[in-house]
């Protein structure tokens, strides 16, 4: 676009002069036919007689005609003409473009106009003074006249055409021009470049299709171009193509290169192409693409080991013919993927891989886990033998055909944690700088990932091991009583959370808990732990429910900061049932069936240091379900409302032991909840079972 304004009146010279030129080819080619041809007219004219004059006259219409088809100057053709015509025919010749004169004739001159192509361009003046001129003579100096001003007009045109090609050929664009014939007529020497050719010439003298079989060439879409796809070839079938953009690979270095080809109609018959290049256009715009694509793999998963053999997968062969992850581990790099376009390839740099492990103290290694990018091309013997001392492991590298590679390190957070390794066999391929930043960038982003992956797999480790010890290994054996517990964190990410479930014995009896803290996380996780172990260790000494949340209470309104805590407790004793709830949803006795709530609701834990908590004594009897949750099973999220009250009576109806209320609630939950769990959720059921007896 840059140069448009440039290009196309430059384009439409340099056409018009070509199509005048090549119908004065026409004209003049075979300049034989022509000749003939006027021979045949005098000589019917004259007869034997005029043998010598007739030969004379053939002489200089021959040599007028090829003086016509000869890139000449101006002045060129003058002298080139006086030469032709004195002495012999004329003493004087002179060719004036200055003035147009009629037709004028003596013994001794001729005057005739030059005429050529429609128009005058100028004046023939010939005089003698060793021959008279007959009427037969003044008619030839006519015909002759004719083949003289094409020769200037010619000239002229030479002139003009030179000085427009001049001006094509400082062009960074590509111009070529065909004739109907589909051959191509001109380029410059932009062209020739653009499609692998020292100079224009050499283009020039290459047939069409020789130049496109230099090339692996591809539609946007990766559909394979023809000779026929070309906006030329349509122009020459008389269609208007659209502008078309190829990729092409050059067969003989691997070099890819992005063109858009134009092409329009010109006069003659012929048709103009600009070809652009577009290569670093659509380097950027596709390394973009890829590079999104990587990262959304990378975001993908947090398995780091599937998500880079992925990554390898999406970079054969868009980027390499293959692609080689390590990792140190001991003494070596360890392959975490290897990619390779031939399933038979793969199987051989498997072997290759398995023979002969990259040491981390090998150079190469030390260069790239060092935060060094290395890029080679063109490998040959000599190449190889540099890299690979070894001559059994550099015969084996020879059997993979490897032609260039890149290496760059995968960069963590404190420097590279291994390198990624992408090569070219087969195609031929040759990396460039704009690859190897590419392949950078995808050593940055993986090398992040994989890290984070690694913090994540320590983090859940970390809430796993917590976890474990903010809740009980096993729920306790109680004689003559059943317990089932769930727990459900909120979210794969958070493993810890704030809710918490004990069961353990008193003097008395046993105590079962469910509690609620505010968050989660670390600090949900330091809270619970007080929490439960607090309650834990005042009610195994003071056999008191009441005593226990008084003793916690007053432990959280201690701290400097607000730490609210719910809690539900049942003391079961051999006489009575004590059920408490301090801020916490009232645990359900699930009778015959049918559920309903229980216990006496008190203030939540932390909020006043004076607060107190009086208990709701039950007697269980045979086949009773008492149900202890937090109310992340009533807070679940469904579509449109949350769980709530009633779906969670209706999930427990007719369930008749602690392990059956546990699945229901599980159950309708799973069924309900819709998206990710928003809360944590702990569900601790006991049931006195019917006596077999």
């Amino acid at each position: 676009m840059r140069n448009a304004l440039v290009v196309a009146p430059l384009i439409a010279g340099c056409v018009l002069l070509l199509t005048l030129l090549l119908s004065t080819t026409l004209v003049f080619a075979p300049v034989i036919i022509v000749v003939t041809a006027v021979v045949f007219v005098l000589g019917v004219a004259h007869g034997r007689a005029g043998v010598a004059a007739d030969r004379e006259r053939f002489e200089l219409i021959r040599g007028a005609a090829l003086i016509a088809d000869t890139q000449l100057s101006v002045d060129e053709v003058r002298e080139r003409l006086r030469e032709l015509l004195t002495p012999e025919f004329a003493t004087t010749c002179e060719i004036d473009l200055e003035h147009t004169e009629p037709a004028a004739h003596t013994s001794s001159t001729i005057v005739v106009p030059l005429r050529a192509r429609g128009r005058d361009v100028g004046t023939l003046r010939l005089s003698s003074d060793h021959r008279t001129y007959s009427a037969d003579e003044r008619e030839f100096a006519q015909l002759l006249a004719g083949r003289v001003a094409l020769a200037v007009e010619n000239a002229g045109l030479f002139v003009e055409l030179q000085r427009l090609a001049t001006a094509l050929d400082s062009l960074a664009d590509a111009v070529t021009v065909q004739d109907h014939t589909g051959r191509l007529v001109y380029a410059n020497e932009a062209a020739a470049h653009n499609l692998g050719f020292t100079t224009a010439a050499e283009l020039l003298a290459t047939p069409p299709q020789a130049i496109i079989d230099n090339f692996e060439t591809f539609l946007e879409t990766g559909a394979p171009v023809t000779l026929e796809h070309l906006p030329g070839r349509a122009v020459l079938r008389g269609e208007s193509p659209e502008p078309l953009v190829v990729r092409g690979i050059r067969r003989d270095t691997g070099e890819e290169r992005w063109r858009v080809i134009k092409a329009t109609p010109a006069p003659g018959g012929l048709a103009v192409n600009v070809i652009e290049d577009i290569t670093e256009v659509k380097r950027a715009e596709h390394a973009q693409r890829f590079l999104a694509q990587v990262s959304a793999l990378l975001a993908s998963s947090l398995d780091y080991e599937r998500t880079l053999d992925r990554i390898a997968r999406l970079a054969v062969p868009r980027l390499a013919d293959w692609c080689n992850v390590t990792m140190p581990s001991g003494d070596r790099l360890r392959s975490v993927a290897l990619v390779h376009r031939d399933p038979a390839m793969l199987e051989l740099a498997h072997e290759y891989q398995d023979r002969y492990p990259a040491k981390l103290d090998a150079p190469g290694a030390v260069r790239v886990l060092g935060g060094e990018s290395l890029r080679v091309n063109d490998i040959d013997d000599a190449k190889l033998a540099a890299i690979v001392s070894d001559p059994e492991q550099r015969a084996g590298a020879a059997r993979l055909g490897l032609r260039a590679f890149m290496a760059v390190p995968m960069l963590g957070s404190a420097g590279p944690i291994g390198s990624i390794t992408f090569a070219s066999g087969e195609s031929g391929r040759s990396f460039s700088a704009a690859d190897q930043r590419l392949a950078e960038d995808i050593g940055r982003r993986a090398g992040i990932a994989v890290e984070n992956a690694r913090l994540y797999r320590e983090r859940s480790e970390i809430a796993r091991t917590l976890q474990r010890g903010l809740l009980p290994d096993a729920l306790p054996s109680i004689p003559g009583m059943r317990l089932s517990s769930l727990y459900r964190p909120a979210g794969v990410e958070n493993l810890v959370g704030g809710d918490f479930y004990d069961a353990f014995p008193t003097a008395d009896g046993w105590m079962l808990l469910v509690g609620d803290v505010t968050g989660r996380g670390a600090a949900a996780a330091a809270q619970t732990g007080q929490a439960r172990h607090t309650l834990r260790t005042a009610g195994q000494l003071l056999s008191d429910p009441a005593a226990a949340l008084e003793q916690l209470n007053r432990a959280l309104a201690d701290r400097h900061e607000l730490a609210p805590c719910t809690v539900a407790m049942v003391h079961v004793t051999a006489q009575t049932t004590d059920v408490l709830c301090a801020g916490h949803p009232q645990p359900l006795l699930i009778r015959d069936g049918e559920p309903r709530p229980v216990g006496r609701f008190g203030p939540m834990l932390g909020a006043w240091s004076d607060a107190r908590w009086q208990p709701e004594s039950l007697v269980l009897e045979p086949g009773d379900v008492l149900v202890l949750y937090t109310d992340g099973v009533t807070d679940a999220e469904g579509e449109a409302d949350r769980f709530g009250d009633e779906r969670l009576l209706e999930a427990l109806r007719g369930t008749g032991d602690a392990a059956g209320a546990v699945a229901a609630i599980d159950r309708a939950l799973n069924a309900f909840q819709h998206g990710e769990q928003a809360d944590d959720t702990a569900v601790l059921a006991i049931d006195l079972p019917v006596s077999s007896a």
